[in-house]
Order: structure tokens, then sequence, then C-alpha cells
């Protein structure tokens, strides 16, 4: 009881700090992300919706006429941040997906739901609750691509599986209609997923805080706080469970993971200090068994900023995955 209290109070605080401006915002133009790397102007008119905090919809009117069918078969990405990512940050990694023809969500998860279970439940049932009436009201039948961002955006996406899972097992009526990932028809892993120890937790809290990219520094004071979290029994096993949901490790007791058959992007760098991509490459060998896998290593893109650095590119792959994965069925 204590700790659901606990939860409702953090998840109410987080509300509370998420930003009072209008939930519709309307842009004429990108003025940031891809459409400025390409130093062009864009053809189509961009709204924004604030769907719950620190969720956002991000949708597209074509100049040219637009049925609304053709907007409701356009496909949706949702977007999932790095720890401690702030919104605006992750709006830019949906701009590429805005280009490519797809409408998006952007979703920061503020870091307290990404390593502790109840707040991530509390915050986790807002999102999903949000996400199933957007797509109740703007796309009966819309299919959804999952974009995760480093081992935050992992995380975070593999609490959203845990929960619709649970909320099947417990349910009578199928619902599958009305469950996000039944609609997914593709992965990608954007410098993601590395193996969770003290030292990667640290750094990535030391960046953070510091407001700077991650580096190979240690953060001896960070590392013992990661080192207590990540030894807790009840941390543990949650990230145990997000691991067998995306197929990480073996699953026990699962028996239903029709929603991996899907293709897969891995999108990450050699230069990465705080992911191996030696790790990254060992699951997506996993991830070869459940459906298309396709690579794209670079070579000195620092971590969760290959987007930045190599835009043209990272769009081109962007575009290219969305081409296979919809256009040519």
């Amino acid at each position: 009881m204590l700790r659901a209290t606990s939860a409702r109070l953090v998840a109410t605080a987080i509300a509370n700090r998420a930003s009072s401006s209008s939930p519709r915002v309307r842009w004429t133009k990108l003025r940031r992300g891809a459409h400025a790397a390409a130093n062009r102007k864009p053809d189509f008119n961009v709204t924004v919706e604030k769907l719950a905090p620190y969720c956002e919809l991000i949708t597209t009117t074509t100049t040219t006429t637009t049925t609304q069918r053709e907007e409701q078969r356009r496909p949706l990405t949702l977007v999932i941040g790095w720890f401690g990512a702030e919104l605006r940050y992750v709006r830019k990694l949906c701009n590429f997906w805005l280009d490519s023809g797809c409408d998006a969500v952007a979703i920061a998860p503020p870091s307290a739901a990404t390593l502790l279970p109840p707040v991530a439940d509390a915050y986790g049932e807002v999102v999903l609750k949000a996400l199933r009436r957007t797509l109740e009201r703007k796309g009966e039948g819309r299919e959804v691509v999952i974009h995760v961002a480093s081992n935050g955006g992992f995380i975070f996406g593999g609490t959203l599986l845990l929960k619709e899972r649970l909320e099947a097992e417990s349910s009578t009526d199928d619902g599958s209609d009305d469950r996000i990932f039944s609609r997914v028809k593709g992965c990608v892993f954007d410098c993601a997923p590395g193996d969770l120890r003290p030292d990667i937790v640290a750094r990535a809290f030391a960046a953070v805080l510091g407001g700077r990219s991650a580096t190979k520094d240690p953060a001896p004071v960070f590392e013992a706080l990661a080192k207590s979290l990540l030894s807790s029994s009840f941390i543990s096993r949650r990230l145990n469970a997000i691991d067998q949901a995306w197929g990480k490790v073996p699953a026990v007791g699962i028996e239903d993971v029709r929603w991996l058959d899907c293709p897969s992007m891995f999108i990450y760098s050699e230069a990465d200090v705080l992911i191996s991509p030696r790790e990254i490459e060992a699951y997506a060998k996993i991830r070869e068994k459940y459906g298309e896998v396709t690579m794209h290593r670079f070579l000195n893109a620092s971590h969760c900023e290959i987007g930045r650095d190599h835009a043209a590119d990272y769009a081109k792959h962007v575009k290219d995955f969305v081409d296979a994965t919809f256009r040519r069925r």
C-alpha cells in the first residue's frame, strides 16, 4: 500500500511539473531537425498535441488535398527517449519520421519512471491510456513502429509492453484491437540495448545532471548508488522481465511473442562510450529469429547523437525502413 501511494504521489508531481501550455500548437514549418538539415521548406504543416505529461502527438497535414482515410492509414511511430531525455530532443528524432510519411508520438519518460518500477507503472498507465484514446480518435487500424533510444527507451518501452501483457492475461475480452503492441509492424533500436551495469547507469546519471553527452569518466558516487539500485531484487526482477518481454533473454512462461515477429533496424556507433556496439550486435542476432534485421553502424558518432552528427544518413535509413516495412508489402 505504501509503495502504491508513493508511486501515485510521484506521478502526480510529474504531472504538476509538466508544461501547462496549450495542448495544441500549430507549426507552419519545422525549424530544426531533419528539415533544417536538408535546408528546404517542408510541404506540410505540423500540429503538436499534448497527450500526457512529457508525451506529445505530432501529426502532419499536407498542403495538398489529403483524405481522412489517407491520414488514418499513415503509420504512427512511438519515439521513446533515453534516460533523462528532454522532450524537445525527442521531437528532433520525430522529425525524421515525419519526413518519411509517418506521424509520431514523442515520449520523454522522467528519470524516475525509468528505474523505479512503481513510478514506471503509474506513468506507463497514463501514457498507455493516452495512446489508446488517440488511436481511437485519430486512426482506427493504424499501424505502429516502436523507436527506442538507449537503455532508457528500451526499459520504458518494455514497461509499456509488460503492462499490456498483464492486462491481456487478466481480461476475459480479447481486446487486441485496443492494444498498442498488437499493431507494431517494426522496431528501431537507436544505440540500444546494452547490459545494464552500475558504471553505465552512473555515467548516464552524470551526463543528465551535467547537461552533457556521456563520457568514459568514472562517476564513483553515482556508481555506488546505481549498484545499490540494481542489487535490489525488486528492481532486478523488473529489468529481467523487461528483457524477457523484448526477447533479449529467454522468456519464462510466455508463449505469445507474436508482436516480436516484425522487422528491426539497429542504428549504433563504434564510438559509443556508454553502450558497447558488441552488446547491440548480440541482441540483433537474437532479433533475427523474429524478422528481418537491418544494421547501420557508424564509426564516430556520440551516444544517441547519430541523428545530429549524421542527419542525412539517418534520414535515409528511416525512410528506407518505412518504405520496406509499409509501402512495399
